[in-house]
């Protein structure tokens, strides 16, 4: 039995059955083609903060081309609406409707208002897939706890609830958790589980998918999201923490060998991330990472007839636009992120010493008076002066969520369900729930 009732979605239909006259069979029509199969495999990757201006921003900083964009043969490209039931959604109503196919409230979890004013949960599709048998596994390079991966296993009407959220995951019996978050004490519910073996860096991870075990085996790293791909070497952590591609190519080798087949959810949140620091060179530099994982993804799928791959976001960040005139060229030369630049401020470096370090750039009198009084965000700020980017916020304001319509891109079997110019986000988990039937 489905530990949640469904959902109601819309409104009953009744179908009326004419009786008339018997159809010659010389006049029958021939029999319908048959059905598409479900898929048996299901790989979503939500790439937070995703809209057209970041998918962009990638390719032209990866020399013109993505995978995502130029490469894999997708059976549709689709645009959604991202908004809750608040107007412009934030990641955990966002997140919630890509996994159970409700809108909600900014805010909430895998729970929906009830008419009484109270809140009621929702089915997601991982808690379908585990009722059907189907392993299961979460992955973010955000804190595990995090809205998205939270909405796929938990049910709280505050985000916040860090502590509850990884309970309640804990309790979902998942195959492969990876994330960020070690450092949290919010986190403990899922750590010393004797059941669980635990991995603390890239190679035990890897060892650990090539030995051919099926978990449940979690990876938890840093202390809130894992490091940005900017500040990997500078911080040391090149083998302590796997990159995204990393930790899909491990999670796809211990979960298929289900015979029920698996769900997987990947997140790559840190894209978000940089575009609430408004961060444009980080923000490309992860878009490049997040199309490395659905590149794996889609490697792996492509030679299958079983498996569904399906990439789409929650909302855009940063009400980010390009130009022309953005120069691709600076970008690509910063070697960090504007957080870890202003990490080094705050500890006493001068500021025109490390901005030029870091990115090439000569500051200005007026530009190291804008980094000293707005922070990280007047680095944000000069650098997209210089380079010809812009965002929706500037000095000590972070990158603000927009209502702007999110990519969908689909391979595979049912690939076609999703096709559409532009339709609810809560269709998509709808959608994904009907195949873990």
């Amino acid at each position: 039995m489905p530990r949640f009732a469904a959902p109601v979605i819309g409104a009953l239909a009744v179908g009326l059955i004419a009786v008339g006259a018997v159809t010659p069979a010389s006049a029958a029509k021939p029999p319908p083609k048959p059905v598409e199969s479900t898929p048996k495999n299901v790989i979503y990757i939500i790439v937070d903060g995703f809209g057209a201006a970041q998918v962009e921003l990638g390719r032209r900083m990866n020399g013109g081309t993505l995978n995502l964009t130029d490469t894999v043969p997708w059976t549709t490209r689709a645009t959604i609406d991202s908004s809750s039931l608040e107007g412009v959604t934030d990641s955990a109503a966002g997140a919630t409707a890509l996994a159970s196919g409700v809108e909600t409230l900014n805010g909430w979890v895998g729970t929906v208002p009830t008419a009484a004013g109270g809140v009621a949960p929702v089915e997601t599709v991982l808690e379908r897939a585990e009722d059907a048998g189907k392993a299961t596994g979460l992955i973010s390079d955000s804190y595990i706890t995090d809205a998205t991966p939270a909405a796929f296993a938990a049910h709280v009407s505050d985000r916040g609830e860090n502590s509850e959220i990884a309970g309640q995951m804990a309790a979902q019996a998942i195959e492969f958790i990876f994330g960020g978050g070690l450092r949290q004490g919010s986190v403990d519910p899922l750590l010393n589980d004797p059941d669980v073996t635990y991995v603390t860096n890239t190679s035990g991870m890897q060892s650990y998918a090539d030995s051919g075990q099926d978990g449940p085996v979690y990876g938890l790293f840093g202390s809130w999201n894992m490091s940005y791909n900017l500040d990997r070497d500078d911080e040391g952590v090149t083998a302590k923490e796997p990159t995204l591609p990393q930790m899909t190519t491990a999670a796809l080798k211990v979960l298929d060998d289900d015979p029920n087949g698996f769900f997987l959810m990947v997140e790559a949140g840190l894209v978000d991330w940089a575009g609430h620091a408004r961060d444009g060179a980080s923000l490309g530099s992860e878009m490049i990472e997040a199309d490395a994982a659905i590149t794996t993804a889609y490697n792996w799928a492509k030679t299958r007839s079983d498996t569904l791959v399906v990439v789409t976001g929650d909302h855009e960040t940063g009400g980010l636009k390009l130009s022309s005139r953005t120069d691709i060229a600076a970008l690509r030369g910063q070697t960090a992120t504007t957080e870890f630049m202003w990490g080094k401020i705050s500890a006493g470096a001068d500021i025109a010493t490390t901005v030029k370090r870091y990115t090439g750039v000569t500051l200005s009198k007026s530009e190291v008076s804008t980094v000293s009084a707005c922070g990280e965000h007047g680095i944000s700020d000069v650098l997209a002066a210089r380079w010809k980017l812009t965002w929706n916020n500037t000095c000590s304001g972070e990158g603000d969520h927009t209502g702007v319509p999110v990519p969908l891109y689909a391979w595979g079997p049912k690939s076609k369900d999703f096709a559409g110019t532009f339709y609810d986000n809560e269709r998509v988990g709808q959608n994904l729930l009907s195949y873990m039937n």
